[in-house]
């Protein structure tokens, strides 16, 4: 990347990360009794006042307001892939396919429940300027040959076509997810694979590499909290990529419960960051690991696509951070109840 444009991705990345929410906002936050509260508090104290620009505090609800915020996500990958040159724009592709896929999902789970028209009420129409999916054909299908024709021109078509259902069998949106997340990790490595630069190429590998550890370990965490399934199962429903080797990843979904999986994590280069982060709940752990690696990262790195990645990640997890919020809100939590939810 030329002089210029690293050192304007530096600064703009860095810049915009100042101004994401501080200690104070998630306090207020969390105080907040409803929906419109946090809304307004949002449209009128933080950086997401221009996303909400024209909202009607009184009137929104979460279904409206959460497409609103994954649009201000895009909006920033958008903003920072501009000074990117043509393997950071491809490698940070990799970030918006995974809010991308998110919708896909989104949609099969409703299809598969007969409620397709719910998920009309909050597809995002507005981020189609940001991505290769057609949301409002997204939004009108009724059937499985309609999401399809909704992806056609897609990277996602191919991988959701091999898993047409069988007629009366509700599809399996876990192997849906695992299918098109590791697809998007082969991409993103291969585009890794192309660079020049052998220092760049080491650290953007290593960063995509951890993030895939921290996704499966939470995983793995998930699924023997809630499900209970046999290590084959688990091992099946694994990303794989990741710089944990096969044997030890192996042992960890052979762990007999979740205490089991977290020991066995701390024995590995995971060990010295799990000790430096703080959650409430195991299942946090993925979104706790990149918070702290990424933060790092976009203080100290020179690279300007690592710093740019991390802050996307960064952002991506603060949205994520307030959806949980406004979850919580809509269902009564107590603010010491909302106050384990946020990742910081």
């Amino acid at each position: 990347m030329p002089s210029k444009s690293s050192n304007a991705v530096l600064a703009k990345s860095r810049a915009m990360y100042g101004k994401s929410l501080k200690e104070d906002d998630y306090r207020q936050l969390i105080e907040c009794k409803t929906v419109p509260e946090i809304a307004s508090y949002l449209k009128t104290r933080t950086r997401y006042s221009k996303a909400l620009t024209g909202m009607v505090e009184n009137e929104i609800h979460r279904g409206q307001l959460e497409p609103l915020l994954r649009q201000d996500v895009y909006s920033d990958v958008y903003a920072l892939s501009r000074y990117a040159a043509e393997n950071g724009a491809s490698v940070t592709s990799f970030v918006t396919a995974r809010l991308d896929v998110e919708q896909i999902l989104h949609c099969l789970i409703m299809l598969n429940l007969g409620k397709s028209e719910e998920y009309a009420l909050t597809v995002p129409l507005s981020l189609e300027r940001f991505s290769d999916v057609s949301f409002k054909k997204l939004a009108a299908a009724r059937s499985f040959d309609e999401v399809l024709e909704a992806l056609q021109h897609t990277r996602y078509y191919q991988v959701i076509r091999s898993f047409r259902p069988k007629d009366g069998v509700p599809m399996k949106i876990s192997d849906i997810e695992i299918a098109l997340i590791s697809q998007d990790y082969r991409m993103a490595l291969e585009s890794i694979e192309k660079m020049k630069h052998k220092t760049e190429k080491k650290e953007l590998k290593d960063l995509f590499l951890a993030v895939c550890d921290f996704e499966n370990l939470e995983r793995i965490l998930r699924l023997k909290k809630y499900h209970h399934f046999s290590s084959e199962t688990v091992s099946s429903l694994l990303i794989p990529f990741g710089r944990l080797s096969k044997k030890r990843m192996g042992e960890l979904c052979e762990a007999e419960g979740t205490d089991d999986v977290y020991e066995l994590a701390r024995d590995t280069y995971l060990g010295k960051m799990l000790s430096k982060v703080t959650f409430y709940d195991k299942t946090q752990i993925s979104y706790a690991l990149i918070n702290a690696y990424c933060k790092h990262h976009l203080r100290l790195s020179p690279n300007p696509i690592i710093v740019m990645i991390s802050y996307i990640y960064l952002k991506q997890i603060e949205v994520n951070n307030i959806i949980n919020l406004i979850e919580a809100t809509r269902y009564g939590l107590s603010a010491e109840e909302k106050s384990k939810l946020p990742v910081q």
